[in-house]
Order: structure tokens, then C-alpha cells, then sequence
């Protein structure tokens, strides 16, 4: 769908050259002299490699429509994770180095956002937070508890992070997957 490029918003996804592009941040522009142009800047979606460009007033460009779709990872084959579209079952394989955020912090049955066009996934993204339980951990230091110190944990999907130093193994963390950061220790009903 061919749109006025002054209507396009942050999050919207279009095609150029045969890429998409998804755009980051954008800027309508009205130099004191010459015309008015829109400045974009955008991610493409294949290589992750960001360019920004000046499009003048009146420009059309071809918006795209991708779906967001909840799914889950069911497991690695190789250097393929397989999703599953929790809606119609059906199983995508997605080449690893564009899941390196599964890996960190979704475990095998857990859930994700699948973005998908053209039955192609784009991207796939775990929820924006999750639980995870502390694999291994050193014993903090004693009495520390005036600074902010850390320390780093291997969390049960195998990733590394920065907890405070009263973090233990066995504890469950609530962890923030856009940053990688701690947020909070989980007590649990016993």
C-alpha cells in the first residue's frame, strides 16, 4: 500500500529497493528555504544495518503489513531455532543468528513475538519480561550492602547477568529481555 511519506509513523515497516525497512525515528522538516522533506531513519530487517534518508514532501512509499503473532520456541535444530504459531500450530525455522534474545532468555515451550510477511518470520523477540531461575552463582561478599555491587549469574538458559550481591543459586529472577537487566528477585510461596 502506497502512503504520502509526511503519514509514516515510528514502529511502520516498508519496502525499498526489494528490503524491508522498519523506521526507528522520523522528522518532518521545513528548511526556511526550498521545500518541506521528512528524515528518516530505518533498520533493515534482514541485515539489522540502519541508513537515514531525506524523502521529499509529497513522496510516496510502499508500506508493508507485517503481523505480530504469539508463538512459542519448541526447540534448536542445528543452527535453526523452530517456532510454533500458537494459533494454527504451523512451525517456522529460523536461523539462529537472528534469535539471540531466545537464547538468552526463553527456555524450550516458553513464549515469543513472531513478526511475519509474507509467511517469511522477520523477527523474533521473547516477552519483554521474564522469570528465570539462577543456575550457578558466586557467594557475594559480606556486609556490602551499602554500594550498589554486583555480580554476574549464569541464569538457567545458560546467559550471564548482573545481579546484586544477595542473589543465590535456586533464586528466580525477574528479568527486563530489551535491557538484559535485573529487575527484581521473586520470592515464592512455600
Amino acid at each position: 500500500m502506497l502512503i504520502n511519506v509526511q503519514d509514516i509513523r515510528k514502529g511502520n515497516v516498508f519496502k525499498e529497493n526489494g528490503d524491508l525497512w522498519t523506521v526507528m525515528f522520523f522528522q518532518h522538516v521545513t528548511p526556511g528555504k526550498g521545500g518541506a522533506f521528512v528524515k528518516v531513519k530505518a533498520r533493515n530487517m534482514k541485515t539489522g544495518n540502519q541508513k537515514e534518508n531525506n524523502y521529499r514532501s509529497g513522496e510516496k512509499i510502499e508500506l508493508v503489513d507485517v503481523f505480530e503473532k504469539d508463538g512459542t520456541y519448541t526447540y534448536k535444530d542445528g543452527d535453526n531455532f523452530v517456532f510454533m504459531d500458537s494459533e494454527t500450530f504451523e512451525q517456522y525455522e529460523v536461523p539462529a543468528e537472528m534469535c539471540e534474545d531466545v537464547e538468552k532468555f526463553v527456555l524450550e515451550n516458553g513464549n515469543v513475538k513472531l513478526s511475519i510477511y509474507e509467511g517469511t518470520v522477520l523477527s523474533v523477540s521473547p516477552e519483554n519480561f521474564v522469570q528465570l531461575r539462577v543456575k550457578h552463582s558466586d557467594p557475594g561478599v559480606k556486609g556490602d550492602t551499602v554500594t550498589k555491587t554486583t555480580k554476574s549469574v549464569e541464569i538457567e538458559t545458560g546467559a550471564t547477568i548482573q545481579v546484586p550481591l544477595f542473589i543465590q543459586e535456586g533464586d528466580l529472577l525477574k528479568i527486563d529481555t530489551r535491557t538484559g537487566e535485573y529487575l527484581e528477585r521473586i520470592n515464592e510461596k512455600k
